[in-house]
C-alpha cells in the first residue's frame, strides 16, 4: 500500500475532469452550431430559457441579463449533472488510483485543499465551462455571447485609436 501524495490527488482530479470531456466537448459543439437571431434573443427575453438540443444532447439556453446602462445581458449553455453521479464518479476514480473517498478528504483536511474546488477550476480554465453546485445538482455553463465583450471591445478600440477620453 502507498500514501497519497499531492501529485497522485493532482491525477484524480484531471481524471475527474476528463472524465466529463465528451459533455463539455458537446456543449462547444452546440454553441458554435447556434445561431444568435434577433427573434432567439427576443424569445429568451421574453422566456428566460429554451431548450435546444436533439437526443441524449440537450441543453438549456439562458439569458441573464447585466444591471448595466445599456440593457446588456449574457447568455449560456446550460447543462446538469446530478450531484450524487459526481459524487460516485470521484469515488470510482480514487478508487481506480488504489484510494477511499475518506482517505482523499482526510488528505484534504490535513493539507487544506478542496478537491471540488480544484476539479471546478480545471474545468473553467481548460474547457471554459464554469461550475455551480445548485441543490442536487452540479450545473455546467458555457457562455456564448455577453454583450459585455462588445463593450469592452470598443473601449480597447478607442484607446488604441486615441479616442478614450479621461474621465
Amino acid at each position: 500500500m502507498f500514501c497519497l501524495t499531492y501529485d497522485i490527488w493532482n491525477e484524480i482530479v484531471d481524471d475527474v475532469v476528463g472524465a466529463h470531456i465528451d459533455l463539455f466537448e458537446a456543449m462547444h459543439h452546440a454553441s458554435e452550431q447556434l445561431q444568435l437571431s434577433k427573434p432567439l434573443i427576443d424569445d429568451l427575453k421574453g422566456r428566460g430559457v429554451k431548450e435546444i438540443g436533439t437526443g441524449s444532447q440537450r441543453f438549456l439556453l439562458k439569458i441573464d441579463f447585466l444591471e448595466d446602462k445599456i440593457g446588456g445581458f449574457k447568455i449560456s449553455l446550460l447543462a446538469a449533472e446530478d450531484i450524487e453521479v459526481f459524487e460516485e464518479l470521484k469515488a470510482e476514480i480514487a478508487s481506480d488510483h488504489g484510494f477511499c473517498i475518506e482517505e482523499i478528504e482526510g488528505f484534504e483536511l490535513e493539507h487544506g485543499l478542496d478537491m471540488d474546488e480544484d476539479i471546478f477550476e480545471e474545468m473553467r480554465e481548460s474547457y471554459g465551462i464554469d461550475v455551480e453546485i445548485d441543490e442536487n445538482e452540479l450545473l455546467f455553463e458555457l457562455v456564448v455571447f455577453d454583450s459585455q465583450d462588445i463593450d469592452d471591445s470598443r473601449k480597447i478600440d478607442e484607446a488604441w485609436n486615441g479616442n478614450a477620453s479621461a474621465n
